[in-house]
């Protein structure tokens, strides 16, 4: 893959190297000869004029002696001419005699810059055919990479209610049917997220329990937690402000499979997992404080990273793909909230999952 990436990438910059070599060789070969006979084409300009001037003896004024600055080019039939150029303004002279000096005044000609403009001009052409290389070759890893992290993300996220659904193969009732609409939903939840190029759906906003969601969640895990020497998960009691929340229903439950799947495969062998609800001003906050193995401060600042997974969870031989907490936590800020992660005392770590609070007076939708 990495290979054809590469490929690719060579074969959208050969354009811009291609168009940028040939333009580099033609200036090189043709800008300084213009630049050194710049000077010979407005001499020449200059010339006519004197040229007119002896043609015509009576057709220019006359002055009494010569003026400072002033220098011979050359002679025109035999008589010495020159010029000063000053300002906006050129002085064409021709001395006929001794003390016959005469001159025209004309617009001063200056050079053209061929320097600035196909140096300077030809040096921005070719930043920006870098430049436009450059962003091709940047939407074409990112094309790429999103496309595999749906791959990721929709297997990732299948696996989960997957393990619910294998309890229930041959039952006919109201929870099997609940699932397999809540894991549509997610399958959409995942496509709007990994469009490219597409306008995402915005979270719905619904007020519902959070506790009850996040029981709904565990029940999926609940026989594999129950294998473990940890025993079950913990849940603590919570007041009803510390509960109810603002936000997308199906998303927050997306959400909580991802930590409890994560906690179970990562944490539950070394200990109790414990589900806390507190309220943190406008948030409602429900942490997963486990007892396993921890994180270092660096393996937290990326853990969020898109297919980051710590060297630990390599060796550990267990799958995934790095996706799944990116995933949650830009779900999370969809919403108005966040998914964090910090250290637990003595082991461990504390995910906290913070989502808008409901207003007070509004009631849960059934």
């Amino acid at each position: 893959m990495r290979r054809r990436l590469v490929l690719f990438s060579a074969l959208v910059c050969l354009p811009a190297v291609l168009l940028i070599g040939g333009g580099a060789a033609l200036v090189v070969a043709h800008v300084p000869r213009a630049i050194r006979v710049e000077p010979s084409r407005i001499g020449r300009a200059y010339r006519e004029v004197a040229e007119a001037m002896a043609a015509r003896p009576d057709g220019s004024a006359t002055v009494a002696e010569r003026r400072p600055g002033w220098r011979q080019a050359g002679k025109v039939e035999g008589l010495p001419w020159g010029y000063v150029a000053s300002g906006e303004t050129a002085t064409v002279w021709l001395r006929r005699g001794a003390r016959d000096w005469r001159l025209v005044d004309v617009p001063a000609l200056r050079p053209f810059p061929y320097a600035l403009v196909f140096y300077g001009g030809g040096g921005l052409v070719a930043l920006a055919l870098v430049a436009l290389s450059a962003l091709a070759v940047v939407c074409l890893v990112r094309f790429a990479r999103a496309r595999d992290d749906f791959f990721a993300a929709t297997a990732h996220d299948l696996t989960t209610p997957l393990v619910g659904l294998r309890f229930m193969v041959g039952r006919d009732d109201a929870e099997a049917r609940r699932l397999v609409e809540r894991l549509l939903l997610i399958v959409g939840n995942v496509t709007d997220f990994l469009r490219l190029g597409g306008r995402r759906r915005p979270p719905a906003r619904t007020v519902f329990d959070l506790a009850a969601r996040a029981q709904e969640a565990y029940r999926l895990f609940a026989d594999d937690y129950a294998e473990e020497a940890s025993g079950p998960v913990a849940f603590a009691d919570a007041p009803a402000s510390a509960r109810t929340v603002c936000a997308d229903e199906t998303l927050t439950l997306q959400i909580l499979w991802n930590l409890f799947g994560n906690d179970l495969k990562y944490a539950a062998p070394y200990g109790r997992v414990a589900v806390r609800f507190r309220r943190a001003g406008a948030c409602v906050c429900v942490d997963f404080a486990d007892e396993g193995q921890g994180m270092t401060a660096w393996q937290r600042r990326r853990a969020f990273d898109r297919h980051y997974r710590a060297r630990t969870v390599l060796t550990s031989g267990k799958g995934g793909f790095g996706i799944g907490l990116c995933t949650a936590r830009a779900f999370a800020r969809a919403m108005g909230g966040d998914l964090t992660v910090r250290a637990n005392s003595p082991t461990g770590c504390v995910f906290t999952l913070a989502l808008p609070a409901a207003k007070e007076g509004t009631k849960e939708e059934s």
